[in-house]
């Protein structure tokens, strides 16, 4: 009898497709999240390294004119 009432759950595929969509959309989303944060450091990294780059010069300049 048991066997007879889990017949029709086997058979219906929806529900384990809507789990298996379900789990594609949750990690399509993650690797989403973690390429913009990644792309965000990334941005963050180059613009500090460039306010570094540019302001390092002037500190050396003022070094030399206090030697010389």
């Amino acid at each position: 009898m048991s066997s007879l009432f889990l017949a029709p759950v086997r058979e219906n595929p929806w529900p384990t497709i809507a789990v298996a969509s379900l789990n594609l959309i949750v990690a399509v989303s993650l690797v989403g999240v973690s390429l913009l944060l990644g792309i965000t450091i990334s941005i963050v990294a180059w613009v500090h390294a460039l306010v570094d780059r540019k302001s390092a010069p002037v500190r050396n300049r003022v070094a030399r004119r206090r030697l010389a």
